[in-house]
């Protein structure tokens, strides 16, 4: 039985403007509303999640940066280590200089620094591995750099035990490769219908539609039991 919906924001609830899709928000208040809790798993900072989480109804734990930090009810946790990815920032703005454009919302973050997609990701990628312990990822909205153990699972897993639940009462949505350690904790994988093709060939439901209506597929899809009903 599904207890918990963990999914990701951006491309799945969302367009690819970031424009959250009302009938996502409307159907994450159908959920809610069953009483299965609706876990928020992004790599925006925590603020910005918490505050979106509140105002559309979430009432699981939120998992920010990545996996970098969960928050439930109040308590915080940090799972990787601070000051890495601002290393990463600064040794990129030395080679490149003017054309690394942070994200406006470092300065709120604690383990992931997020930069614009401004140059090619490889040549970011080739001097970000010259630090030891440190990766970057490329969500398709910004280039993340974090500490290397940390990733969105991860921080399910810790905001699941956080919660109580167990993997195999929740349903995990996304749509990029950087939420496949997402759904490979999760005890049933969706995906939207725009979502990265890797990611549909692990999946157990892949949805018609795209972004946030394919998310309301998805969670239609629970609630009539035609997802997780065994």
């Amino acid at each position: 039985m599904i207890r918990a919906v963990a999914t990701d924001v951006d491309g799945t609830i969302t367009d690819d403007n970031s424009i959250i899709d009302i009938e996502a928000i409307e159907a994450i208040r159908k959920l809610e509303g069953s009483g299965i809790k609706v876990i928020l798993c992004s790599g925006n900072a925590l603020c910005i999640l918490k505050a979106l989480a509140r105002y559309i109804g979430c009432s699981g734990p939120t998992v920010a940066e990545n996996g970098g930090v969960v928050e439930y009810r109040g308590k915080i946790k940090i799972l990787g280590e601070r000051g890495l990815g601002r290393r990463a920032i600064d040794h990129l703005r030395s080679v490149y200089g003017d054309l690394i454009r942070e994200a406006w919302s470092n300065p709120h973050r604690y383990v992931d620094a997020a930069i614009m997609r401004t140059i090619d990701y490889d040549k970011v990628a080739s001097e970000v591995n010259k630090f030891e312990g440190i990766k970057v990822i490329d969500s398709g909205f910004a280039y993340h750099i974090l500490d290397k153990r940390v990733d969105k699972g991860v921080g399910l897993l810790e905001a699941l035990r956080w919660a109580g639940l167990s993997r195999e009462e929740v349903a995990g949505v996304g749509d990029s490769m950087t939420d496949a350690e997402l759904l490979r904790a999760a005890g049933i994988k969706c995906v939207v219908a725009n979502g990265d093709e890797l990611i549909k060939k692990e999946a157990d439901y892949v949805s018609t539609s795209k972004f946030g209506k394919g998310f309301a597929e998805i969670a239609e899809a629970i609630l009539s039991g035609k997802i997780g009903s065994t």
